[in-house]
């Protein structure tokens, strides 16, 4: 995880699911890169049964050094309604209401 043009995956959405426990959905070089491939990953890493304790999604950013960092939220993204990630509701900073 860097920064430059090296291909650095410094990127990433995980699900974030209640009462406790994460999925990662993707990674990517970029925000926008990471914004347009979490839906699509909703439907093939979150599984049916699991789908309902989803409760917030994280775009987060590697911050530091490669082998001393740590990611760090960034924004909340749409949690997707349906098995192939279309439908839900805007991007912003605060996680959704349960």
């Amino acid at each position: 995880m860097s920064s430059g043009s090296t291909g650095a995956q410094d990127w990433r959405a995980v699900a974030c699911l209640a009462p406790s426990g994460e999925r990662l959905l993707c990674v990517g070089e970029s925000s926008s890169q990471v914004r347009a491939a979490y839906a699509g990953a909703w439907g093939e890493v979150i599984r049916d049964e699991d789908r309902p304790t989803v409760r917030a999604i994280s775009l987060q950013r590697w911050a530091g050094q490669l082998w001393a960092g740590q990611w760090e939220h960034q924004m909340y993204l749409a949690v997707p309604t349906t098995r192939s990630g279309k439908g839900g509701g805007g991007e912003g900073a605060e996680p959704p209401e349960l």
